[in-house]
């Protein structure tokens, strides 16, 4: 490429894109930073720039970048079946085996998977199975949904209703009727008077309780939570708190729905984060690590229960109308396996805990007493690292989207690509679950090296205000 074609590339962009979670004012004068190859946990743009990608795309490349097992599976697959539909009675042999393989892994009580194409499809699809269960069962008023504040679930009207995150809401006239939100399970950011994570629990779990009284049990039919918030700020719950809302869950007869988009296949050191974390859930939802991005695909997991109810319901003989043209696509399915394949036999499960040990405790070590620096938090190879501007009292700054800003450019600057925080200032660090020691020690180089040039910035830049 010369620099006329990069320059011409870039003014299209700017011309034609619409570009996702970006400021639409601004778009036009940015400039646009054209990727052109990956490799492992390497990124390069056409300006020769390598970085290193510790947000794994957008926490999607679990096994990495140009892996030539996937490429070979997708390639096969497309030359013997480039696209077949899974509607009425078709299916494919891909499809079927990667069925097969999902549930060997997941939760003893999951007993069918239903497929989309991405994260927010796949919670709307829960959704509406959450409304069908309490049609069959004769609840027809059971329809309410209460989601967390700082939750993400995806973009749809659906999904981004649940979304606890008011960007996703501003100007879509969301949330859509019947859906409720309740307080994070973000420990950082606790109330005056909480003396321990387990009393944080138990608060959260009876602030639960009164909503679905005042609701009324018979009209709320499903909590729905991501084991750790991801997009948030990697906000881990605290000791017992999915204990606790399980006792308020079952005593109002709610259903749980576990978005492990994020947590699942390896992210946090297990095939899904929601067991180690005293989840037990009715439906699962995953995507991201399902293809670590080589293929969009998403999946329903739905468990014995709610299939007991469903593949019962006598109504013309339960005719299910919902599904996308390539749900279940059988290079999708293709591309899963071979994906999970390598997640299995090259131990990243086991890597995941090992390196993420290794490098949640060289940021406190390396980060400690670092201005601004408020809580280094995580699990496996999902790690947030927060900035306050009063770190003793956990006082966030006032414009958190400019800081945040600031932030990520800063660690740009040094080679890293970071995950930013809605709602907080924090460099969530969430790269391939191939990282090695090597790897993780150029991380945590890149961000000691940033945070004292994030902070010159801040004050150059007058943000440096609670």
């Amino acid at each position: 490429m010369t620099t006329a074609t990069i320059e011409d590339l870039k003014a299209l962009d700017r011309k034609y894109i619409m570009h996702p979670f970006s400021s639409l004012q601004s778009q036009p004068r940015k400039d646009v930073n054209v990727m052109t190859s990956t490799n492992g946990i390497v990124l390069k743009n056409a300006d020769g720039r390598e970085f290193l990608d510790a947000g794994s795309g957008l926490w999607c490349a679990n096994v990495g970048y140009g892996r030539t097992e996937i490429i070979k599976a997708a390639t096969e697959q497309m030359e013997k079946t480039s696209f077949l539909h899974s509607f009425s009675n078709f299916s494919n042999e891909p499809l079927i085996r990667l069925s097969e393989r999902l549930l060997e892994i997941a939760p003893d009580n999951m007993e069918r998977v239903t497929y989309a194409n991405s994260g927010s499809e796949a919670n709307d699809t829960q959704i509406k199975l959450v409304w069908r269960y309490n049609n069959v069962r004769g609840k027809h008023e059971k329809k309410k949904l209460i989601a967390r504040w700082g939750g993400y679930h995806g973009t749809t009207l659906g999904a981004g209703s649940v979304n606890g995150l008011s960007v996703v809401h501003r100007s879509f006239d969301l949330p859509i009727d019947r859906v409720l939100h309740t307080d994070a399970a973000e420990y950082h950011r606790r109330p005056a008077g909480i003396i321990s994570e387990e009393h944080f629990s138990l608060y959260l779990a009876n602030k639960l309780d009164k909503m679905i009284e005042t609701e009324g049990s018979e009209t709320v039919a499903a909590f729905i939570a991501e084991p750790i918030i991801g997009s948030a700020g990697v906000i881990p719950p605290p000791a017992g708190y999915f204990r606790e809302i399980a006792k308020v869950l079952k005593k109002h007869d709610v259903l749980l729905i576990a978005d492990e988009v994020i947590t699942g296949f390896g992210r946090t050191g297990s095939w899904f984060a929601g067991p180690g974390l005293e989840m037990k859930p009715d439906l699962i939802t995953v995507a991201k690590g399902l293809t670590s991005g080589y293929f969009p695909m998403s999946a329903c997991l739905v468990s014995d229960a709610i299939c007991e109810v469903l593949y019962n319901e006598k109504e013309a003989d339960g005719f299910f109308g919902h599904g996308f043209t390539t749900s279940g696509h059988p290079v999708g399915a293709a591309v899963a396996l071979a994906n999970i394949d390598i997640i299995d036999k090259e131990g990243l499960l086991e890597n995941s805990t090992r390196i993420g040990s290794y490098l949640l405790s060289s940021l406190r070590e390396e980060l400690d007493g670092v201005e601004f620096v408020s809580d280094i938090r995580g699990k496996g190879l999902m790690i947030g690292v927060e900035f306050d501007a009063v770190p003793e009292i956990r006082r966030a700054f006032s414009d958190i989207a400019s800081v945040g800003g600031l932030l990520s450019q800063a660690c740009l600057d040094e080679g890293l690509i970071v995950r930013g925080g809605h709602g907080r200032v924090i460099a969530a660090i969430a790269p391939p679950l191939t990282l090695t020691t090597e790897q993780a020690d150029q991380i945590v180089l890149c961000v000691k090296r940033a945070a004292p040039k994030f902070a010159k910035a801040l004050r150059a830049a007058q943000l440096d205000r609670a």
